[in-house]
């Protein structure tokens, strides 16, 4: 495997910056954006630097967010839920709330995690208070899985239309960041006018594995054979039929595999209901939503022998650097960001997507090979220490720093502008 990220010269980091984090995706909604920004927050903060974080104001019984001591979290109000991921609310802007808490806070950059409502309210605010921003792509919604997950219509002028939306979004920011080569490239495919910046999400150090508790977890379950895990939201952009009728072939060749499904969604029924078409629902586990803390604590990843995902849509996931880190190998569709964490045959197999055979002799090979299997999950470890959160965080307070002091050294020349403009103005006024 290459290098996980982009290098650039030395910058000189300061001791301190405030630093106001703008995002859509944010607890109590739960995705890999959300704790992609949980984890950099977190190591900011132990760094020293001051993290205020903006999210849509949660819906009523929403339970308290825990934060890392030393970050600030602000509502945005005026957020309504999405009606297909009712704990996604999307904020409708009003600007007056963000620039008024913004002003106070006064930080030195702002990093736009989204380019929906809360993105707006950070943008606005930030270029009133002249402050710099940073716009950081996480998500193609403008595939025709995410469209479906929103009840929109995969048409091709309406992925059009949202990629130029995206990036006339992006282009407004001084720097843009992406977190994986598959989503730079298709930045600087749909007319991205600066060169993205190559930051990977950042994991944690991993804990030890206490091999006793794995074992006991996958006794409950009665894991006996082969076993395979998918951890992530079940919902349409992650193909996952074609994982259960991958599964449904490994079944008829290896009655003890089993299959575990970690997560929730608006597809969590009716993908239920085709375990039950398929006659492989014995065989299934659906755990639900499992609160991240646990699931990592827990090391609930390492229920299966591999991880599996078929999804055609991934940026750079967070569940599977976090399986890599276990010891997991993975067995993944060959499209957008899977590729630059899966090397075929290293750490992991790759299949054609949307093709339910492919992932099914994927699945077999890991099966029958334990010796192999084992191996490629050392190489998924080494894989995920090249995410280490330290190394992201590294790189991203370079940018920081960069963006500041290039920030700092036009904003007086943009200043001697408007005082020659203004003093211009006078002397005409005077002279009539």
């Amino acid at each position: 495997m290459g290098e996980a990220f982009e290098s650039s010269g030395p910058a000189q980091v300061p001791a301190f910056m405030r630093i106001s984090i703008f995002t859509d995706s944010f607890l109590p909604y739960t995705s890999g954006v959300t704790y992609s920004v949980l984890n950099q927050a977190r190591e900011l903060v132990r760094r020293g630097h001051e993290i205020s974080i903006f999210r849509p104001k949660p819906g009523r019984g929403a339970a308290p967010a825990e934060l890392p001591h030393g970050v600030e979290l602000y509502d945005v109000p005026f957020a309504v839920p999405i009606p297909r991921v009712p704990q996604l609310r999307i904020t409708l802007p009003s600007f007056i709330t963000s620039l008024r808490r913004l002003r106070k806070i006064n930080p030195d950059i702002v990093h736009l995690n989204t380019e929906w409502g809360c993105g707006w309210e950070g943008l606005v605010a930030s270029r009133l208070l002249g402050k710099p921003t940073i716009g950081t792509f996480h998500t193609f919604f403008a595939e025709p899985g995410y469209l479906k997950s929103f009840g929109l219509p995969p048409c091709s002028w309406l992925q059009s239309l949202m990629w130029g939306y995206s990036v006339f979004f992006f282009n407004t920011c001084r720097r843009v960041t992406s977190p994986s080569q598959a989503v730079k490239q298709s930045l600087l495919d749909h007319g991205i006018r600066s060169e993205p910046v190559l930051i990977p999400n950042g994991i944690p150090l991993p804990e030890p594995i206490d091999w006793r508790q794995v074992k006991r977890e996958r006794m409950k379950l009665q894991i006996y054979g082969p076993s395979f895990v998918y951890v992530g939201r079940m919902s349409p952009e992650k193909s996952l039929p074609v994982v259960l009728e991958a599964f449904a072939q490994v079944q008829r060749r290896r009655r003890r595999a089993r299959l575990v499904m970690i997560g929730d969604g608006p597809s969590l029924a009716s993908l239920k209901n085709q375990a039950q078409e398929l006659g492989i629902a014995s065989a299934v586990e659906f755990l639900g939503h499992v609160e991240h803390d646990r699931l990592i604590s827990e090391r609930l990843p390492l229920l299966g022998d591999a991880f599996v995902t078929a999804s055609k849509t991934e940026n750079q996931p967070m569940s599977i650097l976090e399986a890599m880190a276990m010891g997991l190998p993975v067995i993944g569709a060959a499209a957008k960001g899977i590729p630059e964490l899966v090397n075929d045959g290293t750490n992991g197999l790759l299949f054609e997507p949307d093709n339910p055979r492919a992932m099914a002799s994927c699945m077999l090979r890991m099966a029958a090979h334990t010796k192999r299997r084992r191996t490629m999950g050392q190489q998924a470890m080494l894989t995920a220490a090249n995410y280490n959160m330290s190394h992201v965080v590294d790189r991203l307070e370079s940018l920081y720093q960069e963006t500041i002091s290039r920030s700092r050294q036009t904003r007086p020349v943009a200043q001697l502008s408007l005082d020659k403009t203004a003093a211009l103005a006078k002397a005409t006024s005077f002279k009539r």
